[in-house]
């Protein structure tokens, strides 16, 4: 085969494969990094066990949030091309959400089919509804990295608050505005107003996990340990980043500039305890969403399916132009 061919699908189904494992022996890798070290350990469990009650509820719901947010973006992108419930995307979101951790990412296809089968978009747009979402992301990222570069160290919390939240108001206010436009444009703004919501989710939950650690980090080490998150999340090798997420964040987080230094020990162990959190979440709720989303999707096959039946039988072309000919003679039968 010549290098210029383009893969075959073998060929990616292997490339999944391998990535998937890889992702697995540096998951792994990471959890014998914080491990090795019984010392560091002992410091490590006993900086959890007395964290802060406020960091340990962000850490457990932010991923509940996260779920929320991005499922309402996708929502509204997918919301220009056919008709979808909200609720229904939350639970397309989480079974997805669920099954991407899985070798080839089977979540986002089976979404993908679902939204073919049963709300009848079709798959280029359901794939451009995806890749607007990442380019939401991508948006979100800058717009949220950009404002933490102007802002000081030292800022209080109920000040980096607002002005980080600012732009949501903003967005508000031009998708409302962009309504009265074009649907379209006003669905768009909406999406992005959520993927912004679901990125101010990931920065708390990184401060919240860090903070369970004994670390405060900075404005700009949040921005940039989040946006290398979220990259590390879209490698289409592996779901939800495994493995690489941890030592992206890692080294994102030594290799920012802050108020203290932060070790690689300690950033990966923060990554670790929102993984963790993330594990207790998705698992149960995407055990009952897949059952909701494969409910729902046989139900409105049946109903599909007795719908073509009331129809009658879908004859070939030529003997459906046969029969109306027919039945149109039998009906004026002095007409010959």
């Amino acid at each position: 085969m010549n290098d210029s061919e383009p893969p075959t699908p073998r060929r990616r189904s292997t490339t999944r494969r391998v990535g998937f494992v890889l992702g697995i022996a540096l998951l792994c890798a990471a959890a014998v990094y914080l491990i090795a070290d019984p010392s560091e350990l002992r410091a490590f469990s006993d900086r959890i066990a007395h964290a802060p009650a406020w960091a340990i509820v962000l850490v457990l719901i932010g991923p509940l949030l996260n779920w929320v947010f991005v499922s309402q973006c996708l929502w509204a992108l997918n919301r220009r091309h056919g008709e979808i419930a909200r609720t229904e995307m939350l639970a397309l979101v989480g079974s997805a959400w669920l099954l991407n951790h899985l070798p080839m990412r089977p979540g986002l296809v089976g979404r993908i089919g679902y939204h073919a089968k049963v709300n009848r978009i079709r798959v280029r747009d359901a794939v451009e509804a995806s890749v607007w979402s990442l380019v939401h992301a991508i948006i979100a990222n800058l717009i949220g990295l950009g404002l933490a570069l102007l802002l000081s160290p030292e800022i209080g919390i109920a000040r980096l608050a607002l002005i980080l939240s600012s732009p949501l108001a903003a967005m508000l206010l031009l998708s409302v505005l962009a309504e009265t436009k074009s649907d379209q444009l006003g669905l768009m703004m909406r999406a992005l107003m959520w993927r912004y919501a679901d990125l101010l989710v990931w920065m708390l939950r990184y401060a919240a996990a860090f903070a369970m650690l004994g670390v405060q980090i900075t404005p700009v080490q949040i921005a940039l340990i989040t946006a290398v998150s979220q990259a590390a999340q879209v490698i289409p090798i592996t779901g939800g980043g495994l493995g690489f997420r941890e030592w992206g964040v890692g080294l994102a987080a030594t290799m920012s500039k802050g108020t203290a230094a932060i070790d690689m020990r300690t950033a990966v162990g923060a990554d670790v305890i929102n993984r963790i959190a993330e594990t207790i979440i998705v698992i149960p709720l995407g055990l009952i969403c897949t059952t909701i989303v494969t409910r729902r999707f046989k139900t409105a096959m049946d109903t599909r399916r007795e719908e073509q039946a009331s129809m009658g039988p879908v004859l070939p072309e030529g003997e459906a132009v046969r029969h109306a000919q027919e039945e149109h003679q039998g009906g004026h039968p002095g007409e010959q």
